[in-house]
C-alpha cells in the first residue's frame, strides 16, 4: 500500500522552499515557468533538469535562463517521445516526488492551466523517480556552451516554429546541419587561402576539423543525430553516429590527392574514413571498416611506421574503398530507415 501521498494541484505551493537539491524530467520547458522558479533554484545546491525539443515547444530562453541560475540541463536525445512530468526535491531533512501532469511552465506552475499531481515521500517511489531521470540522463545530451551556441546558431527558434509535428529526435539533425554545414563553409574559405600561400601543413588540425564539420553537415541531412567526441571522453572516436546503435568513427580529412592516411590507434571505433574535400560542394568518401583494417594490417598490407607511431594507409589501398554516403548510411542504419 503506497503511504505519503496528497494532491497538488498548484505545484510551487507545495516545494517546500528549504530543499537544496532537485531532480526535474518535464517534456517542456518555458521561460515563465523558469523564472517562477528562479529563485528557488538559484539557492539549491544541486540542480539537474532533463527536457526534449518535442515538438518544438520548449523555448531556447528558458534553457538559457536555466543554465543562468545553475542548473545542468539535459536534453533528451532518443526516437521516442518525451512526455514525463517528474519533479524530485531534497534537504537534509526530507526527500519528496512530485509526478504529473505539470511542464515547467507558469501555467502548469501556477494552475492557471488544468493540471493534476501528486506528491509523495513514499521510499520505493522516491527511488524509482531518481533511478528514472539518471536512465533519462544517460540517454541525453548535456547543454554546455557549444550546444547552446548550435541551438542559437542552427536557428532552433525559427525550426521549432515549423516542427509542431516532430520530435525532438527529428529537430536536432536539422539544427546540425544548419550549423555544421555553415561552420565547414566558413573554414573551408579560410584553408583555401592557406593553400593559396602554399601553407597547409600548418592546418593539419583545421583540415580535420573541416572535416568532421563536413561529415556531420552530409548526415544530418539524412536525418541523422551525430555528437562530436572532440574531448575523447568516449574513446578515440571522433564522433558518435546515433543510428539505432552509437556508430562510432575516426576521421581524416584531406585537401589534396594521392596523400597517405595515417590512423594512429586501432581501438574505440567501428569506421576509419578519409575525407578528401574537392570544393564545397564535392568531396570523397573512403571507409574502412575495423574489420577491414585488422585484415589489412594482418596481411601486412597496412603497416605500422614506428617514427611517426602511427599506422599508413597509402592512396593505392584506401581508394579501394570509395564509397558514398548513401551506402555508408544504408549500411549502419538500414536503407528503410534513410530518408
Amino acid at each position: 500500500m503506497i503511504r505519503n501521498m496528497k494532491a497538488c494541484i498548484n505545484l510551487l505551493e507545495c516545494i517546500d522552499k528549504r530543499i537544496d537539491r532537485i531532480k526535474i524530467a518535464v517534456a517542456y520547458v518555458k521561460l515563465s515557468g523558469v523564472e517562477k522558479l528562479s529563485s528557488l533554484l538559484k539557492n539549491v545546491s544541486e540542480c539537474t533538469i532533463v527536457t526534449s525539443l518535442d515538438f518544438g515547444i520548449t523555448e531556447l530562453e528558458g534553457i538559457k535562463k536555466l543554465k543562468e541560475v545553475g542548473c545542468s540541463v539535459y536534453i533528451y536525445n532518443n526516437r521516442k517521445e518525451f512526455h514525463p512530468k517528474v519533479y524530485l526535491f531534497e534537504s537534509e531533512s526530507q526527500k519528496f516526488a512530485i509526478i504529473g501532469s505539470s511542464n515547467l511552465s507558469d501555467g502548469a506552475l501556477t494552475g492557471k492551466n488544468v493540471e493534476f499531481n501528486l506528491m509523495t515521500s513514499e521510499k520505493n517511489l522516491i527511488d524509482c523517480v531518481e533511478s528514472f531521470i539518471n536512465n533519462l540522463i544517460s540517454e541525453s545530451i548535456l547543454v554546455d556552451d557549444n550546444i547552446l551556441s548550435i541551438l542559437e546558431s542552427g536557428g532552433y527558434n525559427n525550426i521549432r516554429r515549423e516542427s509542431y509535428d516532430k520530435t525532438g529526435w527529428n529537430i536536432l539533425p536539422k539544427i546540425n546541419e544548419n550549423y555544421y554545414c555553415e561552420k565547414f563553409k566558413e573554414l573551408y574559405n579560410t584553408i583555401q587561402e592557406y593553400r593559396e600561400r602554399s601553407e597547409l601543413n600548418r592546418e593539419r588540425s583545421s583540415i580535420h576539423k573541416m572535416a568532421l564539420y563536413k561529415l556531420i553537415c552530409d548526415l544530418s541531412s539524412y536525418g541523422l543525430n551525430v555528437n562530436l567526441n572532440e574531448d575523447k571522453t568516449r574513446g578515440n572516436a571522433d564522433a558518435i553516429i546515433k543510428a539505432g546503435n552509437e556508430v562510432k568513427v575516426v576521421i581524416q580529412g584531406m585537401i589534396l590527392n594521392n596523400k597517405t592516411a595515417i590512423l594512429h590507434k586501432l581501438d574505440g571505433f567501428d569506421y576509419f574514413i578519409i575525407l578528401r574535400i574537392t570544393s564545397p560542394m564535392t568531396s570523397e568518401y573512403y571507409i574502412l571498416n575495423k574489420s577491414e583494417i585488422d585484415k589489412l594490417i594482418g596481411e601486412n598490407i597496412i603497416t605500422y611506421n614506428k617514427n611517426i607511431q602511427a599506422y599508413r594507409i597509402s592512396p593505392k589501398i584506401f581508394k579501394k574503398y570509395r564509397s558514398t554516403l548513401n551506402e555508408f548510411v544504408n549500411t549502419i542504419v538500414g536503407s528503410s530507415q534513410v530518408y
